[in-house]
């Protein structure tokens, strides 16, 4: 995903009175990534990180991030089994 406006996730940072460490902690993540993010320094990261971010900011993911278009490569849903084979590639 990408950041709409760096100051914006700051803003809202500040409005609920988390520090940059603080923040990190909440979403797992090393404060300095959070700073990236907040000063425009990290252009693209990843859905999960985004989505963490705008949840522990109270914030709907698509007022701070814009995704972006896929790879073609699609995820597997949380929780899905990465070994499950379809039937038609084991020739059933």
């Amino acid at each position: 995903m990408q950041v709409k406006d760096p100051a914006t996730v700051k803003r809202w940072r500040k409005h609920r009175r988390l520090t940059q460490r603080e923040l990190a902690f909440l979403c797992r993540c090393s404060q300095n990534a959070i700073s990236l993010v907040e000063n425009g320094g990290m252009s693209t990261l990843s859905e999960d990180l985004a989505l963490e971010i705008a949840y522990r900011l109270d914030v709907p993911w698509e007022d701070l991030f814009v995704a972006r278009e896929h790879s073609g490569v699609r995820r597997a849903a949380h929780g899905a089994h990465a070994t499950r084979t379809l039937p038609e590639a084991v020739g059933m």
